[in-house]
C-alpha cells in the first residue's frame, strides 16, 4: 500500500469487516454494518472507493461480486502510522512518542512495553 493512500474511518470499518472473515459479498457486508444506518449507496460507494485505492479486490460470482483484502491490516496500519507522524509531528518518531509520554496518557504497562521495545531494539 502506498503511503499516499488515505483510509477514511468509514472506509477502515469495511476494511475491518472484510479483514475478519475474508472474502464478502455485498450482502455479508451489508448486514454487518446495518447498525451503522447507512444506505446501500453508500456502503457501495465506500467499496468502490477502496477498489479504486487499491485496498480492496473483486472477483465475479454470479450477479455479484467477492471482495477481497488487496492489502493486510498490518500494512494498511503501517501506512496510516506513517502518514500521521509525517502529517502531524513532521515525521519524528521521538516527538510522537515523547508527546504521548509527557501527556501521561500511557499506563504502566504501555511504558514497560516500549522500555521493552527500546530496549530490543538497541540488542539488534
Amino acid at each position: 500500500m502506498s503511503n499516499r493512500i488515505s483510509i477514511s474511518e468509514s472506509e477502515w470499518q469495511v476494511m475491518k469487516i472484510i479483514w475478519n472473515d475474508p472474502p464478502q459479498t455485498l450482502q455479508e457486508i451489508l448486514e454487518k454494518l446495518k447498525h451503522t444506518d447507512w444506505s446501500k449507496t453508500t456502503i457501495q460507494t465506500y467499496i468502490a472507493r477502496l477498489v479504486k485505492k487499491g485496498a480492496l479486490s473483486t472477483k465475479r460470482q454470479g450477479k455479484g461480486y467477492l471482495y477481497y483484502p488487496a492489502i493486510s491490516e498490518s500494512e494498511c496500519q503501517l501506512a496510516e502510522s506513517q502518514n500521521f507522524l509525517r502529517r502531524v509531528y513532521d515525521g519524528s518518531l521521538s516527538s510522537m512518542v515523547s508527546g504521548f509520554v509527557k501527556s501521561k496518557s500511557l499506563s504502566r504497562e504501555e511504558l514497560d512495553a516500549l522500555k521493552a521495545l527500546i530496549e530490543e531494539q538497541e540488542e539488534k
